[in-house]
């Protein structure tokens, strides 16, 4: 699995924040981009996987076993096929297969939301805080948005921003399809709450990268 804290280069790391620099610089609106390395552990798939194993080196054991053979002989390809059957399952490609899309759309929504309110965005002073969340193992994205925000705002809006960015993740531009999905949002802040001399920065600027 990639490691979102090395999956941007320092270079990339400053391009993001200067575009929240820019795009918070026309409104009250405060842009947090997030990237995670999974949404949940999913251990059940590597236990599926064990117990798979399992049945397959015990299947190849029962035909071809010797009954002559040393007793410890007997385990050999459970064990075997246990193993083999963890390892498979904790490749992140087959590990998304194995996932229910219900599952990590609730894994995805639990983590989003708990970053939302782990950052503070909900702090900001007019609630008008919005995450910009990508999870690599699942290959999804999310923008949340405070209540402040959705008052304003048509239903459906943020699915452009998400569109944006899963463009540029699917491509291998990351750092580009971040800065213009941040791009986008202060676009849409700005329409809605543009900034005046009393605002200030309320949250960081960087691009948060948690595993």
């Amino acid at each position: 699995m990639k490691n979102p804290e090395t999956f941007f280069t320092k270079e990339d790391q400053e391009r993001i924040e200067q575009a929240v620099v820019a795009a918070e610089s026309k409104t009250s609106g405060e842009i947090v981009p997030m990237i995670v390395g999974a949404s949940a552990r999913y251990s059940e798939a590597e236990l599926i996987g064990v117990v798979i194993g399992l049945v397959i080196g015990t299947t190849i054991e029962l035909m071809w076993h010797d009954p002559w053979g040393p007793v410890h002989a007997y385990i050999l390809w459970p064990m075997v096929g246990a193993i083999s059957g963890y390892a498979l399952c904790a490749i992140p490609t087959i590990k998304r297969w194995m996932l229910p899309r219900q599952r990590v759309a609730e894994a995805i929504h639990l983590r989003s939301l708990a970053a939302f309110a782990g950052h503070g965005l909900h702090h900001t002073k007019d609630h008008t805080g919005i995450l910009i969340f990508a999870s690599l193992l699942e290959h999804r994205v999310v923008v949340l948005a405070d209540r402040g925000i959705n008052e304003k705002v048509e239903p459906g809006t943020w699915q452009g921003v998400v569109d944006i960015l899963t463009v540029g993740l699917k491509s291998g531009n990351a750092c580009d399809g971040f800065c213009k999905a941040i791009e986008r949002c202060g676009q849409i802040l700005t329409a809605h709450f543009p900034r005046d001399a009393r605002d200030r920065d309320e949250l960081p600027n960087k691009i948060v990268s948690e595993n």
